[in-house]
């Protein structure tokens, strides 16, 4: 108690997270960025957003894309930095836009939002070890989201579409028993299989009644995060 209440005018007692934020911040800087940019990723660093999937699932929601669009961080601002529950996530006078035309906005955005929605800095973060490799506030305004003009509804329904229209041509595939090709799918498809495995064995557990709840950031379903299971047939006749 007395360390906390005397002031040394040195830094002391500093939230665990803080050590394993500065550490994965100075790995994104040395992150090489593939160019040119995936028209997918675009990086908002006005409200600290990014759609790349390394954001999505980030402990400390920050990505390659966002901090390489900042200038190179001091030291003091891992000691000071503040997290916050709305957009920008994370507010400190050293983040600075590579695009200093931004800069007076995000200053102006993160003043706007200081008080009641800001992190404790002082309460540990109990939730490690499942965030390392990310509230669903705004979930249902992406859905108004339009890409390449199309609404969320036509693009998704086209996703539907061929999934559906390649399984049956895989179905065809069994009758050859060609080993070649099931290689191949699980060699170039290995990504959307880990996904698909993930989204059932979410929406398996979350259906059951002897299975443990699905925890928010664990890893065996983290990419599964905004898939919404299905309601049994039980769960359908009430």
């Amino acid at each position: 108690m007395d360390q906390l209440l005397t002031e040394t005018g040195r830094y002391r007692e500093l939230s665990s997270w803080r050590k394993g934020f500065k550490k994965q911040w100075r790995k994104l800087e040395k992150t090489p960025i593939t160019l040119p940019l995936n028209d997918a990723y675009k990086p908002d660093v006005k409200r600290w957003v990014c759609t790349c999937p390394a954001f999505v699932v980030s402990r400390f929601l920050i990505c390659k894309h966002l901090v390489q669009s900042m200038h190179h961080v001091p030291p003091v601002f891992f000691l000071e930095v503040k997290r916050y529950r709305n957009t920008p996530f994370w507010r400190h006078g050293a983040l600075k836009p590579q695009d200093e035309s931004s800069g007076e906005e995000t200053e102006t955005s993160a003043a706007s939002g200081r008080g009641a929605d800001e992190y404790n800095d002082d309460v540990e973060d109990d939730g490690g070890e499942n965030d390392d490799d990310s509230e669903e506030e705004d979930g249902d305004n992406a859905f108004e989201t339009h890409h390449n003009g199309h609404t969320f509804e036509e693009t998704i329904g086209d996703e539907i579409d061929l999934i559906l229209n390649f399984a049956k041509g895989l179905q065809h595939q069994v009758q050859y028993r060609d080993q070649r090709m099931l290689n191949t799918l699980q060699r170039e498809g290995a990504s959307f299989l880990r996904l698909a495995r993930a989204c059932m064995e979410k929406e398996r557990r979350t259906n059951s009644t002897r299975s443990s709840t699905v925890a928010t950031w664990e890893k065996s379903t983290s990419s599964a995060m905004f898939y919404r299971a299905r309601p049994t047939v039980v769960d359908q006749r009430t």
